[in-house]
């Protein structure tokens, strides 16, 4: 009965792990897809595109430019003016490609999405954006961007409130409003002014000074964080201005949410747990509370909300036994959650031995 048993749960693992492979056809897919929140081009301003294609095939997809509410911009691209937004390109195998875009007169700002079309396995795309500010002829100033990974949650610190700036495009694929909330904090943790709730509609995009998001705030350089929290995946950029005018990029990736762990039926093997959203990808770790022991955890986010985590260990928190287990939640998952509930799932296939069980997960403010 124990080896039938042992089975089905087996059974049930392969097919949480196959579900979680099933990743929506319209994800951004990490290597074959880059968002870029904030592009300028126009007056002193223009943007490179340098990507690399390492897979064996050729890369096809299209450029997608837009600024305001999802509606189409048509800058230049190696000076050929975009039509309706989209221009079509094709990256040979291990070919490397700049595409230097610009506008003649005026600042003109958007965001840019490069979408793959043919999901092939054996093309791959890495790239950068470059922002080059001219002083007349001579390029003044430049900074590096790394693409924008959609987040639900992120916090930047900062030295100088007056100088971070920052650009917010909502690329969620579900084409669902995004609301989009900012808190000031002191260095100390106090919050400064009141929360900003934003309601960005699908493909809504702005940038401003964080002095601008926060005007009743005062406008004097101190140190802090920014916290930010989505209700469904937006991208983003952070820069910071120096007084002289000089850029420089911030990181804004997933920030961490740890949750203390306790089960109705039995246990899991590990009392707390961290995580971080990091695209498509959720990844954390989990801590024994007997042990020095961490549990490696990834899942993903389904298109329904539901969370799925898989993890392993071998330590002494799982008596030296290697285990393998699955566990996902009753309900959608969002940072924002103070508490929520799951069921649970590992076995140790060299002892013939499965748990099973239901699991809280509270917040850890």
């Amino acid at each position: 009965m124990r080896n039938k048993k042992f089975a089905w749960v087996l059974f049930l693992l392969f097919f949480a792990g196959t579900a979680l492979g099933q990743i929506s056809t319209g994800s951004y897919l990490p290597h074959k897809e880059l968002i870029f929140p904030q592009v300028a081009a126009g007056g002193q301003y223009q943007t490179w595109i340098t990507v690399t294609n390492r897979g064996a095939q050729p890369w096809v997809g299209n450029l997608k430019f837009y600024t305001g509410q999802h509606t189409a911009w048509n800058p230049y691209v190696n000076g050929t003016q975009v039509a309706a937004g989209s221009l079509a390109v094709q990256i040979a195998a291990k070919a490397t490609r700049t595409y230097k875009i610009t506008v003649p007169g005026d600042v003109q700002a958007g965001y840019l999405v490069i979408r793959n079309e043919t999901r092939a396995i054996d093309n791959f795309l890495e790239g950068n954006l470059t922002y080059y500010i001219n002083d007349g002829a001579e390029v003044a100033d430049s900074i590096g961007i790394i693409p924008s990974s959609p987040i639900v949650a992120s916090a930047i610190p900062f030295e100088d409130f007056t100088s971070l700036c920052f650009a917010f495009a909502n690329t969620d694929t579900l084409s669902r409003v995004a609301s989009l909330t900012m808190t000031l904090y002191s260095d100390a943790n106090s919050q400064v002014g009141t929360t900003v709730t934003r309601t960005m509609q699908p493909g809504e995009y702005f940038a401003e000074y964080l002095w601008q998001t926060f005007p009743t705030v005062s406008k004097t350089a101190w140190r802090g964080r920014l916290e930010i929290q989505s209700s469904v995946p937006v991208s983003g950029v952070a820069l910071t201005q120096t007084a002289s005018g000089q850029f420089s990029s911030l990181p804004l990736g997933g920030t961490t949410r740890s949750y203390a762990i306790s089960s109705t039926s039995s246990y899991v093997p590990f009392a707390t747990m961290t995580l971080w959203i990091d695209g498509i990808f959720v990844y954390g770790y989990g801590v024994s509370s007997n042990y020095p022991d961490v549990f490696g955890l990834m899942g993903q986010i389904g298109s329904n909300g539901i969370l799925h985590i898989h993890f392993d260990g071998n330590s002494a928190a799982t008596s030296n036994v290697e285990i393998s287990g699955y566990m996902k939640t009753d309900v959608a998952y969002t940072p924002g959650l103070t508490s929520f509930s799951g069921v649970y799932y590992y076995g140790a296939i060299s002892q013939v031995y499965l748990e099973q069980g239901t699991y809280l997960a509270t917040l850890i403010p």
